[in-house]
């Protein structure tokens, strides 16, 4: 996958995430039947549609976060999450 393609992909709304998950989903269980009647041409399409909807389902899990953050971008989230981070055990140290 280039740098367009998940350009495009993160540029995609949640439903419209949803729908290619969905597709691939499909797609994954006919290899999986191909594969069970012995003929699957294209072994790699298996891996790939995997990796795929994994893909997938980060970048709506990601754009779940950040929804439910208040957030506008992934870039902010993830910086508030590394203070809060630093903060936390910043407060452990000192508790010791």
């Amino acid at each position: 996958m280039n740098s367009q393609e998940r350009r495009q992909l993160h540029e995609k709304s949640i439903d419209q995430l949803t729908a290619d998950l969905h597709e691939a989903e499909r797609e994954l269980l006919n290899f999986r039947f191909d594969a069970g009647l012995n003929r699957l041409t294209n072994p790699a399409g298996m891996h790939n549609t995997r990796k795929q909807i994994a893909r997938l389902k980060t970048l709506i899990r990601q754009k779940e976060l950040v929804a439910a953050s208040g957030f506008t971008t992934m870039d902010e989230y993830k910086a508030y999450k590394v203070t809060e981070r630093k903060s936390y055990q910043a407060s452990k140290k000192v508790a010791r």
